[in-house]
């Protein structure tokens, strides 16, 4: 790998990883925190509106369409309405399991049709080769379907608002999933954005689907 004098960390943009981190949770810490003061009907509404003005940020920010957060916005708003229309909190906590486990079907359909979404989500925080995007979108796939398993016991056997608690761990929770991955990230970081990387001879075990990828 091309030595610049950072360590992995130094190249890794923390702030935006921040940024992202706060993009995810603000919305979860909406709805908990509207929980405590109002109806379920109207703390689903700022819900949906948090989810609305975090996709539009994606947007100024990035100066172009966001397709992964303007369809949260519609899933969200989908679910938001089935909610409010049956007063039942069912349809909003069922949205997290829709949208883990699809996300989780999104990404495994742009492997299979050759694209990296995981790759166009999160470089902006850490530049990788193609191999460690692919190895990292495998494990990501699993972690949802965990994440979309996890949200369907906790609806379906405690309250609201312990499911609405969950929630806010969401973030946390992938935060956790990059840190236990960060032996991937961290061997086969790019040195600097739009730099080639120069391959040596791979570290540890080896991706079945990519032989160049380090994975320790």
């Amino acid at each position: 790998m091309m030595m610049d004098g950072k360590t992995p960390w130094q190249r890794v943009n923390k702030p935006k990883l921040l940024e992202r981190f706060a993009i995810e949770i603000g919305p979860a810490v909406v709805f908990v925190a509207a929980l405590q003061l109002v109806h379920l009907n109207a703390a689903t509404l700022l819900f949906v509106a948090a989810t609305a003005v975090a996709a539009g940020y994606s947007w100024f920010e990035k100066r172009r369409f966001p397709l992964i957060p303007a369809g949260m916005v519609l899933v969200a708003g989908l679910f938001g309405a089935l909610t409010i229309a049956f007063d039942k909190a069912d349809y909003i906590q069922f949205r997290a399991t829709l949208v883990n486990a699809g996300g989780a079907m999104a990404i495994l359909a742009g492997l299979l049709t050759g694209r990296l979404l995981l790759k166009a989500s999160l470089q902006d925080g850490f530049r990788l080769t193609d191999g460690a995007w692919w190895m990292l979108s495998l494990r990501m796939i699993g972690y949802l379907l965990a994440m979309a398993f996890a949200n369907e016991v906790v609806w379906r056997t405690m309250s609201v608002e312990a499911w609405a608690w969950f929630k806010t761990l969401g973030p946390i929770f992938n935060i956790l999933f990059l840190w236990a991955n960060w032996p991937l990230i961290r061997a086969n970081l790019y040195a600097e954005n739009g730099a080639r990387l120069n391959e040596g001879p791979p570290a540890g075990a080896k991706s079945a689907l990519n032989p160049a990828v380090r994975t320790t």
